[in-house]
């Protein structure tokens, strides 16, 4: 009997994990898809043709997202910690996409601080700040691409655009970007790294 109910533990938390990794895929999927599209919009806009910093609002908005979060990934590690002295061990799903959460916070706190500050040394060290997580990203994306198999050609290229993208920020904090293209790089670096993320939930 006990034998029987530890199969049946085992294959319900599978199916519990697939679960998790469909929704995380989903969001994910979602979350770069928005990216892509006002990464676009906002390198290719004229608003931010001034190397000065952006409006305010935008920048505030920008912000309170990456706060609120970083706050929501902060109480899934707390609610992990907590189930440590429970016996009950976080799933890979909600570990990698509390990791994921982290990220995009920080991007988008990076971003927000970026459209905010007046000088131009802050400017670049907030860009230099986005291009090394995307630079991170990337080199472990593409580490663990598998070059000969076709079905990781689709994350091989998102992992290059986003090494790309990280490549581009730096050039930008070298050359004075504006604060719109510098945004737009790094949505669609991000937008890039949020689909890589989607493709790998779906095949966990």
């Amino acid at each position: 009997m006990s034998d029987v109910r530890n199969i049946a533990l085992r294959v319900s938390a599978r199916e519990l994990g697939v679960r998790e990794a469909r929704k995380n895929a989903a969001v994910q999927a979602v979350a770069g898809a928005i990216l892509l599209a006002v990464g676009y919009f906002a390198a290719a806009s004229g608003y931010g043709e001034a190397v000065g910093p952006a409006h305010p609002a935008c920048a505030a908005v920008i912000l309170a997202g990456g706060l609120l979060l970083c706050v929501q990934a902060m109480f899934v590690v707390f609610r992990a910690l907590l189930a440590q002295y429970e016996h009950f061990a976080m799933s890979a799903e909600e570990a990698l996409f509390s990791l994921y959460e982290f990220r995009v916070s920080g991007a988008l706190m990076l971003t927000g601080l970026r459209l905010l500050l007046p000088w131009r040394v802050g400017q670049a060290l907030c860009d230099l700040a986005l291009a090394a997580i995307l630079a991170y990203c990337a080199a472990a994306r593409l580490k663990s691409v598998e070059w000969r198999s076709w079905r990781s050609a689709p994350g091989g290229v998102l992992a290059a655009l986003g090494a790309a993208a990280a490549l581009t920020l730096v050039v930008g904090a070298c050359a004075g970007f504006s604060w719109s293209l510098s945004a737009g790089v790094a949505a669609l670096g991000f937008g890039c790294d949020s689909l890589y993320c989607a493709l790998g939930s779906m095949k966990r």
